[in-house]
């Protein structure tokens, strides 16, 4: 299996140190390779983040520790996972590491990065850089002629109109110089806001979007809206040959920070004591648009399901990079999984672990 290192921040000679926190946009895209995906290889992530957390056994948070193990242990019969983190009362009850995995382990946490654009959307909003999610794209992208067509909502929705072929259209554009205008490109299939259809096209335009919007790239307002108040240095975010940071996939960080970011909506956007991500965000992330199919909605950002009976929402990444949000059990789970090209990845039925063994560990409140 191949690590590649990448040193994101100083390590001294008496070890691993929380040192600065915030994201070189300028260096952290660089990689080989011109296609719209990556290779996926996994970096190191040198900060050693424990004095972020708050760490507690099970049972203490009204869970069950046997039950709990009992289910984290059946995970590793999948050879391509790397870690599952349970978060109960804002405190860490459980983290396991798999197949030579480690908390300092930063690999692609594709789309469930998803959530992040929308995060970042609502705070360009509450910012004023964006007036509202109803503008049409050509207010700020206005040299392309179907964004005047399509509503911000309608993308963050997945409901554009545009077509797409998820891992397919990706392929066909990916050497084009231009990938917003090549997505906007596609051609209508249906009338925007009318008929749902999953394209990472829709969260790369909105990228475009957030950096003509700010006047500053994506990377680097999550850094100043996002990322540097949870303290999350991705150790890499790809880009466009534009110079645009992918929307919505091609982002690393360890499972900790993709933890972070689940935590912070089930604190209904606030961390400590400020409010980053506006309140309507959040309901908008839990408020099914689409019902994709028995099982699966889709709101703005996220997925959203019912297990047991507990509403979730959840991002849902290639190879088994899951974010789930249980409001009503208080709860954060997350999974990553090895996607590397050459690896043999089998992604986790995660809502059979959450049925059969997450929601039955609960005990109390």
């Amino acid at each position: 299996m191949l690590v590649v290192a990448v040193t994101a921040l100083a390590v001294s000679s008496s070890g691993l140190q929380p040192v600065n926190t915030t994201v070189d946009c300028d260096t952290i895209w660089r990689r080989t390779g011109s296609g719209w995906y990556e290779s996926n290889p996994s970096y190191t992530d040198s900060r050693d983040d424990t004095a972020d957390w708050q760490f507690s056994i099970p049972e203490a948070q009204g869970m069950n520790s046997r039950a709990l193990t009992s289910g984290l242990n059946s995970l590793r019969a999948n050879k391509s996972i790397l870690s599952a983190i349970v978060i109960r009362h804002g405190k860490i009850v459980t983290e396991s590491y798999y197949n030579g995995s480690t908390r300092f382990r930063s690999n692609n946490v594709h789309s469930a990065s998803k959530g992040m654009i929308q995060a970042l959307l609502a705070i360009a909003v509450q910012k004023g850089y964006i007036t509202s999610l109803d503008d049409k794209v050509s207010k700020y992208l206005p040299r392309y002629p179907n964004g005047a067509q399509i509503s911000l909502r309608n993308l963050i929705s997945m409901a554009s109109g545009l077509r797409w072929e998820e891992d397919s259209t990706e392929y066909k554009i990916r050497m084009r110089s231009d990938w917003v205008g090549a997505a906007l490109s596609q051609g209508f299939q249906s009338t925007p806001g009318t008929r749902f259809t999953y394209s990472t096209g829709n969260t790369h335009v909105l990228s475009g979007v957030l950096q003509a919007a700010t006047g500053m790239s994506t990377c680097a307002f999550a850094d100043t809206n996002l990322f540097t108040p949870l303290e999350i240095t991705p150790e890499h975010w790809g880009r466009d040959p534009q110079a645009i940071f992918a929307g919505g996939y091609n982002l690393y960080m360890t499972p900790r920070e993709l933890a972070k970011f689940g935590l912070l909506y089930l604190q209904n956007g606030v961390w400590k004591g400020t409010q980053l991500v506006p309140t309507w965000a959040i309901t908008d992330a839990t408020t099914t648009l689409w019902q994709v199919d028995d099982t699966f909605s889709y709101s703005q950002g996220w997925w959203n399901q019912t297990v047991s009976g507990h509403k979730m929402y959840f991002g849902w990444g290639h190879g088994g990079q899951f974010l789930y949000v249980i409001p009503s059990l208080d709860i954060v789970f997350t999974t990553t999984e090895y996607t590397a090209d050459g690896h043999d990845n089998i992604e986790i039925n995660s809502r059979e672990f959450i049925q059969n063994s997450l929601i039955p560990a609960v005990t109390g409140p």
